[in-house]
Formats: structure tokens, sequence, C-alpha cells
């Protein structure tokens, strides 16, 4: 048989000041045709996992696009229609000839107009290859899930791990199942759950407490020999969109009373446990006092509230504000995004004693400019190869980046990496590739919510959530929702289910 793949990826932020267009993507990873496989080789990728399932499989693939782009603001209408006109004229060049399409999503992504745009794309998707052929939509960690998405896929399958560390085995298991489905093995009966509760991304690790006993159930569900695949979705607050929050995607094999019994039993189990899903971080100056008086370092302190994987601009002050302020020793922070300070920095040199006004140059939302002074002391290698067991191989592209050892009050000293492009420092291999040994450090301060809980599991055992201000800060009272369902928890008490 044949299968079509591709992607398109974007995690949209409703309230991120960064817009997203076309260009993103390119920078960021946009493939098409054959490049598409030659790209995937051992990558551990979802479409890398398909390609690999089909090869074991003995089907072939047909590539289409994959495009990605770091998460931001609502992309352009016009970008997201020529994304989707690129991937279907490609699927109508082959219609008659496809078998099944594998699509991989974010569940997250929104255009200026659209709050619904991945389902319009599988929609165009199966207007270019007709009713009959079976598509698989592959879901991100932090997906919403809507009903017109759940009615234009024929199954779709999520991750097994938050935060996911093999999205190909997501990939080879979808293509596996989309064979089952084309070949008329399988005949999926899929029914969809949404759960009123908006979960922070800290409190979606699948590995601890509540979400730990969410995906133990799910395992022991999806052993069952009649169900296909389950999703257990925490949703991705920060899009103002109807169907935000958790969610629970269940398929049986031509069972929809089956489907519909294991998806309440899902989503009582997080309505049990809505209680365990909040996250309360600490405040900035306990934080940071905290971690200095510690006896075991590094202490890791996460900026929560602008975090650029989920949209944040990464270029927060309020850590850095912290560090200098109370007089913090053997402490590195990264990455903030501010490409006029690298070029300054560039300019003056490596070994030069410069004074800078670093951060906050999207809005005064993520705090005020710093003014800093201190020594540049590295000029970074721009690309960077991931070592954790996240993304492991992928490149991590900062643009042009420089490390400044800045002094801060009370003979306190500050290692900052500057970078032009927005990235979540999730994977100490950063920290490496500009010459800062993380374990030395007494306190590593990171732009990330959660990913860097698994990134940095080898690093410490110390890691403190921060209550930062910005567009990813897990008070969800901070944001003025306009299109959200309501009541929905916590903003709302909470409902029974059904």
């Amino acid at each position: 048989m044949r299968f079509a793949i591709g992607a398109i990826w974007h995690q949209t932020n409703s309230f991120s000041p960064v817009p997203t267009t076309l260009a993103d993507f390119a920078a960021c990873r946009y493939i098409e045709g054959d490049a598409l496989i030659d790209a995937a080789s051992d990558a551990n990728t979802t479409l890398a996992g398909a390609i690999r399932a089909a090869a074991r499989l003995g089907h072939d693939i047909v590539p289409l696009i994959e495009a990605r782009a770091p998460s931001g603001g609502p992309l352009a209408d016009t970008d997201f229609e020529r994304l989707t006109n690129e991937l279907c004229s490609r699927l109508r060049e082959e219609r008659g000839a496809i078998d099944g399409v594998l699509l991989d999503v974010s569940g997250g992504l929104i255009t200026v107009s659209d709050p619904e745009a991945e389902a319009t794309l599988l929609s165009a998707v199966r207007d270019a290859v007709g009713e009959s052929v079976p598509i698989v939509a592959t879901v991100g960690p932090h997906a919403n899930i809507s009903p017109r998405l759940v009615e234009m896929a024929t199954l779709v399958v999520g991750p097994s791990t938050v935060p996911e560390i093999a999205p190909a085995a997501r990939g080879e298991r979808a293509l596996t199942l989309l064979a089952l489905v084309a070949s008329g093995e399988v005949r999926p009966a899929v029914a969809l759950r949404q759960v009123p509760v908006l979960v922070p991304l800290s409190a979606q690790d699948t590995g601890v407490g509540a979400m730990a006993e969410i995906a133990e159930l799910t395992r022991q569900l999806e052993r069952e020999p009649d169900v296909l695949c389950t999703v257990v979705s925490g949703g991705f607050p920060y899009a103002d969109v109807p169907h935000a929050g958790a969610a629970v995607v269940v398929a049986t094999d031509g069972e929809p009373a089956r489907a519909a019994d294991v998806a309440s039993t899902l989503e009582a189990a997080v309505v049990e446990r809505c209680d365990h899903l909040a996250v309360y971080p600490a405040n900035i100056e306990t934080a940071i006092h905290d971690a200095m008086a510690a006896r075991e370092h590094p202490v890791v302190l996460a900026d929560t509230g602008d975090d650029p994987g989920a949209g944040g601009p990464g270029d927060g002050t309020g850590l850095l504000w912290g560090l200098l302020d109370l007089g913090a020793r053997g402490a590195a922070i990264g990455v903030l995004t501010d490409p006029d300070a690298v070029d300054a920095a560039i300019a003056a040199g490596v070994g030069a004693e410069v004074a800078l006004s670093v951060g906050a140059r999207r809005d005064r939302l993520h705090g005020y400019p710093i003014d800093v002074r201190g020594r540049v002391a590295f000029i970074g290698p721009g690309r960077i190869v991931r070592e954790g067991p996240i993304d492991t191989g992928r490149h991590v592209d900062l643009g042009r980046s420089v490390v400044l050892e800045a002094r801060g009050r009370h003979e306190g000293d500050v290692a900052i990496i500057l970078a032009e492009r927005r990235v979540e420092l999730d994977d100490p291999a950063i920290f490496r590739a500009h010459g800062i040994d993380p374990s030395a450090k007494r306190i590593l301060v990171v732009k990330s919510s959660l990913r860097y809980r698994v990134g940095f599991s080898a690093v410490s055992a110390n890691m403190v959530a921060v209550a930062t201000p910005g567009v990813t800060v897990p008070d969800f009272g901070f944001f003025p929702y306009q299109r959200l369902r309501r009541p929905i928890a916590p903003l709302d008490p909470l409902l029974p289910p059904g």
C-alpha cells in the first residue's frame, strides 16, 4: 500500500506578542518531497517513525511537506492557506493512488481568523483524497482537540508520555494503525470527551502526580484487545478557543458504545484529580534566596512566565533582575533573546568589558530592560546538537549568540546566554555549547515550563518553578479569554461529567 505523510506544526499562543508567518516555518523546518524522507534517516521524529514502520511492513511512502515553526502568536491566514495548498496539491496529484494519509499536527494551530485551523486542514486533506481514504492525525503533547478535528480524522494518535521523549514511536504506531484501517482489518469507532479543565503545562508531566496516575490507567485500558488507541491530552491553556482544555479520545474496533465507555472512564479520572492539577510556583525573590542558601547545587529555576516553547518572547527579565539585585553567585541564565545586545557584544569582541541594556524588547509585560555591566566571555556556535532525551540529535538554531559574564550586587556573578532567536532551554547541551558547565553552577535559570524537568534530570534533583510575569504564566486568571468555553476549571466551579 501507499501512504502519504506530512506535517504542518505550530503551537499557537493567542496572547503571544510574537507574530507567526511563513518565514518562521522557513527558518525552523520546511522540507518537501523526497527530502522529507532523506531528512528522517534515524531521527527521533513522528514522520521518521512512520517511515520506518512503512518500510518494516512493506509499504511505500508518498512524502508531502513537513513545516514546523516555533510557538508564537496566530499564523497569518494567507500563510496558512499557502501551506495547506502546498500539502494538498501533492495529494491531489496522487488522488486514487493513495491508500491512507498520516498528518502530524500539534493540536494547537490557530490562524488570525480560524480557531480550528487543523480541522480546516484535515477537511482540505479529505477533499483532496476522497471520502474512502483513511486519515490518521498524530497530535502533540498539549493538543486542544475539537469535535470537528475528530470528525475529520479516522483516528487520532497521541504521545505516550508528556514531555514526549519518543515521537518516533508515536509515528510508528500511527502508521501501523493506518495500515490496519486501510486493509480493512479494523474499523475504528471513535469517542471524544472534552473535559472542562485548563491544565498548566507544568502539571501535565506523566511521570509524577495526578497525570502519572491517569497515564497508568490509560496504559491499562489500551491493553484491552478491543481498544485501538487512546489520547488523554492536558491541552494548551494559552489558546483562546472554545475547545481549549483537557480532552480524551478513544478508538475501539467497531464498538461505538465501548469507545464511549472507555472515554467516560478516562474523563472521570481527569475530573476526579482536577484539584491536583494546579501548580503554585514560587515567587522570584523567595526562589532565588532559597537557591542561594541550598546545600546541593545546581538549583534549577524555571522561568514559567516566559517559555519560548509555549509562545513566550524569550526576553523576559524578571529572574535576571532578581539574580543581579540579590547578588547571586555562580548563576547562569538562558536563553535571553536580544539581537541588539548580541550585536553590541560581538562588535566589542571576546574579553571586552561592556555596558548593555538587555531584554524586554517586545513589551513591558515580561519586565523591563536591565542595564548590565560585564565581560563578553564567549561567542556561541549558532547551531547546537541536542544531547538530552528530548529530540536527541536534532539541531537547535539560536542564530548568533554570546555569553555575557555580568556583575551583580554584593559581588554576584551571572553568566547570561544572549541569542538572536527564541529557544526553550530544556537541554544542558545549550549551556555546554556556550562554555558553561551546568553541573559547576550554583543556580541555573531556564526559560521552560515543563520539558526542562526531563532535560536537566541528570544535572539536578532540585528544580523549582518560578512565578514570573508573561504570556505562559500558569495563573489563568491573568488572561483576557474571549472565546474559551465556560464554565471551565480552575476559572469556574467544575460541574460533574455529563
